[in-house]
């Protein structure tokens, strides 16, 4: 009797470790990239019109700071190839703006593809200058940390994009592009989850009765 029960405790030992190691595992495999990537725009104020903007940066082709705002402008309406453009123009003139490298990384998030789970090559090379420039800035640190739950990080991507949230200003276009992805990273971690007890319970040896 009492090996009996010893047989049975080492049973659902076997099972607690198999379950453990086949949610380990999946829960590092990479995840699958969203179908449409959500736009980061960080900025205190509305963009402005795109139009005005673009007449002022027409005005002022020397100004970095206009060619920014025009960039800023154009972002806001998803017109990532002029956008990228016109930072470009900006950071050519002025490339200490932190916000500038990002917002063009942005924009290259959108329009370039990368090879596998990493950020697309001239995007992650953008963010890395916004990030020396300004180790806070917001948006590079949120592309990264996508990299990483690209890549099975889960946890410390769900921990940056946690910690950007009590930084990002409540409502704004960043605080709704953290909380559409960090829910779009749960739902996926949720679904391993449930993988892996399948896959334990396929696995899983069957009780005997004594009987």
């Amino acid at each position: 009797m009492k090996r009996r029960k010893l047989l049975v405790i080492a049973g659902i030992l076997l099972v607690l470790v198999i379950l453990a190691f086949i949610a380990s595992a999946l829960l590092r495999r990479p995840a699958e990239k969203p179908a449409a990537t959500p736009v980061f725009v960080e900025r205190p104020t509305p963009a402005a019109d795109p139009t005005v903007a673009q007449a002022a940066a027409k005005k002022a082709p020397t100004d970095a700071a206009a060619q920014k705002e025009l960039g800023d402008a154009l972002l806001a309406k998803r017109r990532f190839d002029e956008a990228a453009t016109a930072y470009r123009a900006s950071l050519a003139i002025n490339p200490n703006q932190s916000t500038a490298w990002s917002a063009l990384g942005e924009t290259l998030m959108q329009t370039t593809k990368s090879n596998g789970v990493g950020l697309p090559t001239e995007a992650a090379e953008a963010f890395r200058k916004a990030l020396a420039l300004d180790p806070r800035d917001a948006r590079a640190r949120f592309y990264f940390a996508m990299e990483k739950d690209f890549k099975g990080q889960h946890d410390e991507a769900m921990g940056e994009w946690l910690q950007l949230l009590r930084e990002v200003p409540a409502g704004s276009d960043a605080d709704e592009a953290i909380r559409t992805t960090l829910a779009a990273s749960i739902k996926r971690n949720i679904q391993l989850i449930r993988q892996a007890a399948d896959e334990a319970g396929r696995v899983q040896p069957r009780y005997k009765s004594a009987n």
